[in-house]
């Protein structure tokens, strides 16, 4: 691993990282992290947790980009990032373009089909890095030195910003970008319609900044929007759950709404 600062020479080795193991984790692991994800708690019928800790050897030293009091001798492993692998969902639209039909439940019937996606699917549900920690590349090595653990044949994902984040491909996973979501190009459809251009939803300060200059009768109608793009983009019992204020909806609008998502599929070719 190598790190680079303005005034630093170049390929500075962070020998911090001799010290990151991964190794098989647990329920409380993930929900330790589980409030670090911008989605919910919820991450479906999980079948696998690994996570990645930090025991300082003697050989290792800080990375100076990452230098933190809470990474210098710690009294026990360190948690420094969580992965979970859960059950496939049994229908997904970009699946069956990826893998040419494979599971299409047309020909198999629905309970054959569940039990070949069971016996042969996971998919990444959540990786979370700890905020001091990130920027190392460390999302990227969980999930390559992860996916041959879990055991089936193809491991997938969907990540809402797949192309700003390519860790999935340096991974050695195949994208598959798709198409905007019906409820997206409402929503921006609906803020168009409102009088709000792209740019006043680049951050959530300046979204909430411009629906404030609307007049009543068009702010009600884009913030009624925006709350039922919110309850599809998080599923209505994720809403219900999370309950999400008005700084929370909008930062997800922001963060968001103009991504592109990508389906990602990894063979196994060992299995």
């Amino acid at each position: 691993m190598t790190y680079e600062r303005p005034g630093s020479p170049k390929h500075r080795e962070c020998t911090l990282l001799r010290g990151v193991r991964i190794e098989r984790g647990t329920h409380d692991d993930w929900r330790s992290f589980a409030p670090l994800h911008y989605r919910s708690h919820n991450a479906g019928a999980v079948t696998d947790i690994f996570r990645m800790v930090y025991a300082e050897s003697p050989a290792a030293r800080p990375c100076e980009a990452q230098r933190s009091p809470a990474m210098h001798h710690p009294q026990s492993p360190l948690l420094v990032a969580v992965i979970v692998y859960s059950r496939s969902p049994l229908t997904l639209a970009a699946r069956a373009r990826a893998t040419g039909g494979r599971y299409s439940t047309a020909g198999l019937g629905r309970v054959a089909g569940a039990r070949l996606i069971n016996a042969e699917l996971r998919i990444i549900s959540r990786v979370v890095v700890a905020p001091n920690w990130r920027g190392l590349g460390l999302a990227g090595r969980l999930v390559t030195e992860t996916m041959p653990l879990v055991g089936t044949p193809y491991v997938e994902s969907l990540a809402a910003m797949g192309e700003m984040h390519p860790m999935f491909t340096r991974a050695g996973m195949t994208a598959y970008p798709l198409p905007p979501s019906r409820e997206g190009e409402r929503l921006r459809a609906a803020l168009e319609a409102a009088g709000l251009a792209r740019t006043d939803r680049r951050s959530a300060r300046a979204l909430a900044a411009a629906l404030d200059r609307l007049d009543p009768a068009r702010r009600d109608l884009a913030e009624r929007e925006i709350a039922r793009w919110a309850r599809s983009y998080l599923g209505a019992k994720n809403h219900r759950v999370n309950q999400p204020d008005r700084p929370r909806l909008l930062d997800l609008v922001a963060r968001h709404l103009d991504s592109r998502p990508v389906y990602y599929l990894w063979k196994n070719v060992h299995a």
